[in-house]
């Protein structure tokens, strides 16, 4: 039987009055390996200020926190769907709004632990410190994330263009040595007997005229209403451009014609 309660939510310790969420053993029937059966802990109705470093540093009193993610709503697909627009040196923030959080925990145990908890207090029971900052303290922090550290900001590209350099040349390899890639794709190069054929220009307007030829040898012409009509109707023009082009040329010939004494 699958345990699932409503447990408050208190952010500091002086709160009278707090917000209730619901949580659960994470279960589904599609399984999804990033949220694992009998590890994950599922809580719906989370406030928009909670962050996953105060849901982490209150369950990881219960056991070693794997990771803490969050959706807009319960789903398979949910959690990417949040995360599908945050990169890496980017400006853009996470939606401010309720949302779901997904617990992973490393040990089975301590998912039966968490589920024990009377409430989710994001604070620290000695010190009373709230995990998560608001006001003044909050307000600091956003503006201090706005300032880039150089330092930093360069580690970081250089560690994204190290990896990307780094997969650039595993799949120069692949291709060399017509091996599979994780998704079992071949890699199509200039070398080994899987050469394929050189992209000129020339190939590739040879190549479009050929899939042009064939669209054209697959349409039906004067098979639809529709199509007799318009065809009808675009020889009545053609005849009436060639009728004017002919009397211009008849006109052109009386005036070269015409007899002049003087």
């Amino acid at each position: 039987m699958i345990q699932r309660q409503f447990v408050p939510l208190r952010v500091s310790a002086e709160a009278e009055h707090c917000h209730s969420v619901f949580m659960k053993e994470h279960f589904i029937r599609l399984m999804d390996p990033n949220k694992p059966k009998g590890r994950t802990l599922f809580i719906l109705n989370v406030p928009p200020y909670v962050t996953k470093q105060s849901l982490e540093k209150f369950f990881q009193q219960y056991g070693p926190v794997e990771f803490v993610t969050f959706a807009e709503k319960p789903g398979r697909d949910e959690t990417e769907k949040w995360h599908e627009n945050l990169t890496d040196f980017s400006n853009v923030k996470p939606p401010f709004k309720f949302k779901v959080a997904y617990v992973v925990f490393k040990k089975n145990t301590s998912l039966g632990r968490a589920l024990e908890a009377s409430a989710i207090n994001l604070f620290s029971d000695t010190t009373k410190e709230s995990f998560i900052e608001s006001g003044m303290q909050l307000w600091h922090t956003q503006y201090q994330e706005e300032i880039l550290d150089i330092e930093q900001t360069q580690k970081r590209i250089d560690e994204y263009m190290a990896a990307y350099d780094e997969r650039e040349r595993l799949a120069l390899e692949a291709a060399k040595n017509s091996a599979a890639d994780a998704d079992g794709w071949i890699t199509v190069g200039k070398q080994g007997r899987s050469s394929g054929f050189e992209q000129k220009e020339s190939i590739l307007n040879k190549l479009e005229e050929k899939i042009e030829k064939g669209k054209k040898k697959k349409e039906l012409t004067n098979f639809y209403t529709f199509q007799i009509r318009e065809s009808k109707m675009k020889n009545i023009l053609e005849l009436r451009k060639k009728f004017e082009e002919d009397k211009k040329k008849i006109e052109l010939i009386k005036q070269t014609r015409r007899f002049k004494p003087f």
